[in-house]
């Protein structure tokens, strides 16, 4: 492509910018400069598109985000374009109108140029999708990828396709003391907590003596729910036993998640405060996120086991609602109780895959991999450096010059840095922000430990595996209920060993068999490079 005197011009300048990047690397950031009004900030941008399509060197891709919730279906606003001026591209948005509408494009043989999903098994596979070290290859770029974000990413077939967002390994979190993991949390009415004495609550025990105070003092109030969308899994933490992911490590062997010996503790305590009052029918049958905050706002609910940033979000909702009582966390029980602990298996839940139906592979390979800088995902977090934020005097967290929670969504802020961040750069704000979400965040962290390897146990998406999979959740699903809403203790225990039983008549043992042919294999392998450099 030839390249006017204009292209040239902006190219020096996007080099210069770069450098100036380089040599701050590792430093404490400046002042802060003022912001420019926002009005110069779009006819700065406006024009400096308008420019680069003049020069020609423009080029409109198409991106899918395999997300059904994805908030942003335009490439617009002050972000995308400074990506824009940075690579010359910016994308056609498509964001799905159903599940199964991968599959679908999958099917027709055209994925357009980039695609963001969760779908890590059916992606990496060669004859859909360009592998990263093929494309550095075929046109000389260098691919510097950390030893351990490349083991727990490779595909099944030994080749790299991509980096999967939300995972970091330990010697990367070095120095970034203030990085916390997003997890469950639970909150109380403070009105009456606060008329029940504000008691310490440290641990089960002490937190149903609380239930049982406010059943006997409060009857029209419900003393616990817990989030359809969170299945409770506050509770199931502080027992050790947690559904978010396929396989648990027990005793140094992967077994599928139902098969977890911490869900009879958790069944027993939950099967107790249910005969006890402590629960309502209609928690069983709620399916919507919003269903146990339209109870708390209601004012009909005493706890509710929900996320961490529940106290910070529902206490708005609550002044909106001209409510006379708040909420607060009880971080005292996470910190607290005995065998409580939440294991992060995973490697990573979204990446950013280059199909081979892309018509631009070296644009997207530069874009893709410059997505895994920091660089990129404090622009596209962030946003820009002495106008949305600025770094903190010691260098390890962000002051934001807005609501991370509410950012500006003309401008293009935060989400698209969803697409792929090192589950580090995302929580970092939290930090400035400070306050309950925080808080709760750092109790969970103090628990927690990782294992990415669980993680890369992936059934391919019509495997048997998977199927078996898919069964064992569903009979979750269905028997949960079931075992926590029995008549007596013995027959919740019935209930759930009956449960254990069904599980491996759908071929449990099998995932066990399948699942550590491979965990037997990498867990080792892992452990051996985990705390490498680079």
């Amino acid at each position: 492509m030839k390249i006017n005197r204009l292209a040239r011009k902006m190219a020096a300048l996007a080099l210069s910018s770069v450098m100036l990047i380089i040599a701050g690397c590792g430093q404490a950031a400046p002042a802060a400069t003022a912001p420019a009004e926002p009005a110069a900030q779009e006819e700065t941008a406006a024009e400096t598109e308008a420019a680069v399509e003049e020069a020609g060197d423009i080029e409109t891709l198409k991106i899918f985000c395999d997300e059904l919730w994805w908030p942003y279906t335009e490439w617009k606003g002050r972000i995308p374009d400074k990506v824009t001026e940075k690579f010359g591209i910016k994308f056609e948005v498509t964001v799905p109108t159903d599940a199964n509408q991968l599959n679908m494009m999958i099917a027709s043989g055209d994925l357009g140029d980039v695609v963001c999903t969760g779908n890590f098994s059916r992606m990496c596979d060669s004859n859909l999708c360009y592998t990263l070290d093929e494309l550095a290859e075929m046109y000389g770029k260098e691919l510097n990828i950390h030893s351990v974000l490349r083991f727990v990413n490779t595909a099944d077939d030994g080749n790299l396709y991509t980096l999967m967002a939300g995972y970091s390994p330990r010697s990367m979190l070095e120095g970034w003391d203030k990085v916390v993991y997003e997890q469950a949390a639970m909150v109380v009415r403070t009105d009456i907590y606060e008329e029940l004495g504000s008691p310490e609550i440290t641990n089960l025990d002490e937190f149903t003596d609380l239930l049982q105070q406010v059943k006997d003092n409060y009857p029209d109030i419900v003393p616990f729910v817990y989030s359809p969308w969170q299945m409770n899994n506050y509770i199931r933490i502080l027992c050790g036993a947690v559904h978010d992911y396929d396989f648990v490590d027990v005793d140094g062997q992967a077994v599928p998640f139902i098969l977890d010996p911490h869900f009879e503790k958790y069944f027993e305590l939950m099967n107790d405060w249910y005969r006890r009052g402590f629960m309502t029918d209609d928690n069983f049958v709620w399916s919507g996120s919003g269903d146990d905050r339209e109870y708390v706002i209601a004012g009909k609910v005493f706890a509710d086991s929900n996320y961490s940033n529940t106290e910070d979000g529902f206490n708005v909702a609550l002044a909106d609602a001209g409510a006379d009582f708040r909420v607060k966390t009880l971080d005292s029980l996470t910190y607290g109780q005995p065998g409580a602990g939440w294991v992060q298996a995973t490697a990573g839940w979204r990446g950013l895959f280059i199909p081979k139906s892309c018509k631009d592979p070296e644009k997207v390979f530069d874009f893709v991999t410059w997505c895994f800088t920091q660089e990129a995902q404090e622009l596209l977090l962030w946003g820009e450096e002495g106008v949305d934020w600025n770094w903190s005097e010691d260098h390890s967290y962000p002051e934001m010059n807005y609501d991370f929670y509410n950012p500006n969504r003309d401008d293009g802020m935060k989400f698209w840095g969803w697409m792929y961040h090192d589950g580090k750069m995302n929580v970092l704000p939290d930090y400035a922000n400070g306050g309950a979400t925080y808080d709760a965040r750092k109790a969970i962290t103090a628990i927690s430990d990782s294992n990415p390897v669980l993680g890369m146990l992936r059934m391919g998406a019509d495997s048997n595996e998977q199927v078996i999979m898919d069964n064992l959740k569903i009979l979750y699903q269905n028997e949960a209920t079931n075992i926590i809403r029995a008549a007596t203790a013995e027959e919740s225990h019935e209930l759930y060993e009956k449960m254990i039983e069904t599980a491996y008549s759908m071929g449990a043992e099998q995932l066990i068999t399948w699942a550590n042919e491979t965990y037997a294999r990498l867990k080792p392998e892992f452990d051996k490079i985990k705390d490498n450099l680079e």
